[in-house]
């Protein structure tokens, strides 16, 4: 049985105050502060100055500067995760895709995606919520069908409405949520039954790491995130007993309660109240055998986040 892991100040009068002396380390040349005196210097000048408006863009320019390049790490981090991920993963011999017809196709934009062996055909990829998904079976001397709304005695539906292909890794077909609240659902699929044999979550930031087959069972290395329906913030103790009663956590994590100040940055910085329900992150490894039974191993250390 596949168990199912769902997840996703105010400004004072001016200041008055002169601005502190500071070390007498100075540049030969300028007579200026230098290295780690001239850093303190200007810190200090920034913390007299703050309240002057024509000072505002000198000292917080610097700080604007680091939560761009901030915003952007993450933005690589996921960027890195899709590369990483597309390197392991089965290159398609092609990629078609087709506009929808008028305004109101219910097919919508298609995509078709081929291999050797099938075609994998989404619709509706132009919308937040695709339709499900359907595989092909391929014979090798049949010619390549087109990409189109047909439906084909053989083709085989998938279960993944709301989900877009990620990719294949020889019989496993990966699915994406399309458009998630909070962690990123995922599914697994065998490709010649169309069955669902794992699914997961990984948060909105980071996805896949790893991918393989080995002996037919499916490795799998990401961090994985779920929407919890309780708040570690409000009560970690009692949270973390329900999520792993419900099976939402391995029970080798049960003497693994978080403080609730694990929580606390992300919660100030999102403005939520404790009572939030938490997006809990933690890295796996996790085998999924034949027989659709999946192995989770934690690997690292649990993160939390205020649910959207």
């Amino acid at each position: 049985m596949t168990r199912r892991y769902h997840v996703m100040a105010g400004a004072g009068p001016p200041s008055t105050s002169s601005v502190p002396p500071v070390s007498n380390e100075v540049d030969a040349h300028t007579g200026r502060p230098s290295g780690q005196a001239l850093r303190r210097h200007e810190a200090q000048e920034c913390r007299s100055r703050v309240r002057i408006p024509g000072q505002w863009q000198k000292c917080y320019g610097s700080g604007l500067l680091a939560l761009s390049v901030m915003l952007l790490s993450v933005a690589a981090n996921a960027q890195s995760d899709r590369s990483r991920l597309a390197a392991q993963l089965d290159r398609p011999v092609a990629v078609r895709k087709v506009a929808p017809k008028s305004s109101d196709d219910p097919n919508g934009q298609l995509v078709c995606t081929f291999y050797q062996d099938l075609m994998i055909r989404e619709s509706g990829t132009d919308t937040p919520a695709p339709n499900a998904a359907v595989v092909l079976p391929l014979p090798a001397a049949q010619a390549r069908p087109a990409c189109d709304a047909t439906h084909r005695n053989n083709e085989v539906a998938l279960k993944t409405e709301g989900f877009s292909f990620a990719g294949r890794k020889d019989q496993f077909l990966l699915f994406s949520a399309t458009d998630p609240n909070g962690a990123v659902p995922f599914v697994v699929i065998d490709a010649g039954s169309g069955r669902i044999v794992f699914e997961d979550g990984t948060p909105a930031d980071r996805g896949l790491q790893g991918i393989a087959v080995e002996h037919g069972n499916l490795h799998l290395r990401y961090r994985r995130a779920f929407n919890a329906p309780c708040s570690i913030m409000q009560n970690a103790a009692t949270c973390w007993s329900q999520l792993i009663a419900a099976g939402k956590l391995p029970h080798s994590m049960e003497q693994s309660v978080p403080s609730p100040q694990l929580c606390a940055a992300s919660y100030k910085a999102d403005k939520a109240p404790p009572n939030d329900p938490s997006i809990i992150a933690y890295d796996v490894e996790t085998v999924v055998d034949s027989a659709s039974q999946a192995q989770v191993t934690p690997r690292g250390p649990v993160s939390c986040a205020p649910a959207p």
